[in-house]
């Protein structure tokens, strides 16, 4: 299996050492088409689908006729719920609905790999030593981003595990979101400009998608 190398640096930018990353996760050749579907279904299931509106049955309007047929000079009309009608219904308005997608794991794990092939090639990974922070530390996190270049543009640090100060020390960070490796998708890939792994993610990330 071929292996592309990267530096791993720490909290100050400092580079201590590197490592290889995978070919089966950074190395394969890119799906483009499986890429669109993963990020398509992603936007199309973040929809609610419960816009709705009342048809001239289910408005707060009599339904008998409001006027007789004939005599009257004006247009005949039925109900006072017709659409045509202020305070009527509405004609093949929305209803809820569930409007969600799906694609099938194979489809979901090709697109992962494709998008991180993608951004390996493009200079776009970055791997951080492990470190621990004992409480939020916005100054901290801040000086990491200038330190390792990523500052100013949209992040994603990936960690090996769920890591609440980690995420509390980055959420004032403008662009830059903290997910475990584990919820990674597609879409969180793609829209940032720098992927960023912990040392502990990148090991994560290979027992999880590296023999899929």
């Amino acid at each position: 299996m071929g292996m592309a190398s990267i530096e791993v640096q720490n909290l100050d930018g400092e580079v201590v050492g590197s490592l290889e990353l995978p070919e089966t996760i950074f190395g394969i050749e890119p799906s483009e088409a499986a890429i669109y579907h993963a990020v398509k279904a992603y936007l199309t299931n973040q929809r609610q689908g419960n816009a709705s509106t009342k048809t001239r049955a289910e408005v707060d309007q009599t339904k008998h006729k409001i006027y007789r047929q004939k005599g009257t000079g004006r247009a005949r009309a039925g109900t006072a719920g017709s659409p045509v009608r202020v305070g009527g219904g509405v004609a093949h308005g929305p209803k809820p609905r569930d409007l969600s997608e799906k694609i099938s794991k194979k489809v979901r794990r090709l697109a992962v790999r494709s998008a991180l092939t993608m951004k390996g090639s493009e200079g776009q990974i970055r791997v951080l030593q492990d470190f621990t922070l004992d409480a939020p530390k916005t100054k901290r996190m801040a000086s990491m981003t200038r330190a390792i270049e990523v500052a100013g543009g949209k992040a994603l640090l990936l960690t090996a595990d769920v890591a609440p100060v980690v995420y509390k020390s980055c959420r004032n960070l403008p662009g830059f979101e903290v997910k475990p490796v584990s919820q990674m998708c597609t879409y969180d890939v793609m829209k940032a400009e720098a992927v960023i792994f912990t040392e502990g993610a990148l090991d994560r990330l290979q027992a999880l998608w590296g023999n899929a």
